[in-house]
């Protein structure tokens, strides 16, 4: 073997990348050639030299490129210093890292979620709820800030409709981008994504399996098999006879009507029809 072939193999010869015929070769001439021998030890001088240059990033820069994440009971949480920005729920780590990547363009690491974070996950996994989300939306363009926005105010063991939400939000044509912001809505739980149901009435579909949107609904107060059974005879509304005021079934004021005064209707163009006034609290019919 030539000495210029020789001398493009040291380095590797260093790192036990050659194969076995070329490690005998370069072996063999370094074992009678004293310049190339010599050049095994300024390779190894320099490989340590470049080693000692090495040094860890200073957490200023870390925290610059990286946020944290956390497993709280079922459920995967990603975080920045004080805010929710992920939740998943049987994903794998290599999965939270890829999608968190992928959103935010961020790595992940291992730490302690802040207690403040924790308390909400927890509080809205056992159906608690959560007033104030301490999640994090910078992020998020204009559609979907307003309707995760709007998700924060359907009070617990209540529910609301996608038509609902798009009117809310002032964009009543926008029914099927609202759901697709919903199902894609990346703090559930916190953000109740969950308390949203189909116009044509029972509970729909859910990101995590419609078994985890029945327990979320009725561990918040909501009777899904009610809500069920109304659909099944078209009842979208409830009215009472006293105060000719209509609501949403999970209303809590649709809950204080007394059986016999209460006063079903299918839409809510019968009810206004019928001189009915819609609820203040839950707005079955947003003004205008």
């Amino acid at each position: 073997m030539q000495c210029r072939s020789v001398l493009t193999r040291i380095d590797a010869l260093r790192t036990e990348e050659l194969s076995t015929i070329e490690k005998i070769a370069v072996e063999s001439h370094l074992a009678t050639c004293r310049s190339c021998n010599a050049s095994t030890g300024d390779v190894e001088h320099l490989a340590h030299a470049v080693k000692s240059l090495v040094l860890a990033p200073p957490a200023s820069c870390l925290d610059a490129i990286a946020d944290a994440y956390d497993q709280v009971e079922s459920v995967w949480v990603a975080f920045s210093k004080d805010r929710i920005r992920m939740i998943t729920t049987g994903d794998s780590l290599e999965e939270l890292r890829s999608r968190y990547a992928k959103r935010f363009g961020r790595v992940l690491r291992s730490a302690p979620i802040p207690p403040a974070l924790k308390r909400q996950v927890l509080a809205a996994l056992h159906g608690e709820g959560v007033d104030a989300p301490k999640v994090d939306l910078d992020e998020t363009n204009d559609l979907e800030h307003d309707v995760l926005q709007m998700l924060t105010r359907i009070p617990r063991g209540e529910v609301r409709t996608y038509a609902w939400v798009a009117k809310q939000i002032g964009r009543p044509r926008a029914v099927r981008a609202v759901a697709n912001v919903i199902a894609k809505n990346m703090v559930p739980f916190v953000v109740p994504c969950h308390r949203v149901v189909p116009s044509a009435g029972g509970i729909g579909n859910y990101a995590f399996g419609p078994q985890m949107k029945r327990t979320l609904l009725a561990s918040e107060g909501v009777d899904v098999e009610e809500l069920e059974r109304l659909a099944r005879e078209h009842v979208r509304y409830i009215g009472s006879k006293t105060t000719h005021v209509f609501c949403f079934p999970t209303c809590k004021d649709a809950n204080r009507i007394r059986e016999e005064n209460r006063v079903p209707f299918r839409d809510a163009e019968v009810a206004l029809e019928h001189g009915y006034r819609p609820c203040r609290n839950c707005q079955p019919v947003v003004a205008a």
